[in-house]
């Protein structure tokens, strides 16, 4: 009789720590549902204001050629997402520099030209200190604190 008592005992406890992970479980799926929504209902929100604002303003030329708002701005929601850490002037940069990496790339590879107003030893010296400083910090990541660049300190890199 007391051995029936010890197993019944033992199914309870069992069962009621599954229904408390459950529980947790279930919370947790309904905070990561009610972020995803969150998230796209801003996303929605974005492209709803970018076009109505563009019923009332025009763009310029280099608006037209460097940055599409409502793109950058939607890249900037879902980046911060992410790492909130990040502000959207670092977001913007790094999308910036990325775009002038793969325009150099398709330059170099004969697949496209510059255009005539575009300065390509400028554009050179801006990528070559947007790499060094994303290799100080991936030695930074990579090495902490033991490791200095030689360059001095650097700013935290997407």
């Amino acid at each position: 009789m007391e051995k029936i008592d010890f197993v019944g005992l033992a199914g309870l406890v069992v069962g009621i720590a599954a229904l408390i992970i459950a529980i947790v479980g279930i919370k947790d799926v309904r905070k990561q549902v009610r972020f995803l929504i969150t998230l796209e209902r801003n996303r929605t929100w974005s492209r709803i204001l970018h076009s109505m604002t563009w019923r009332l303003v025009e763009r310029t030329e280099d608006l037209e050629r460097f940055q599409l708002p409502s793109e950058m701005h939607e890249f900037t929601m879902l980046v911060r997402a992410i790492e909130p850490s990040q502000t959207m002037d670092s977001v913007h940069e790094y999308a910036n520099n990325e775009v002038l990496g793969f325009a150099r790339d398709l330059v170099t590879r004969g697949l496209a030209k510059w255009r005539p107003d575009i300065d390509e030893n400028s554009v050179e010296e801006l990528l070559r200190g947007w790499q060094s400083e994303k290799n100080a910090a991936a030695l930074s990541s990579m090495f902490g604190d033991r490791h200095t660049p030689l360059s001095g300190p650097t700013k935290k890199m997407l």
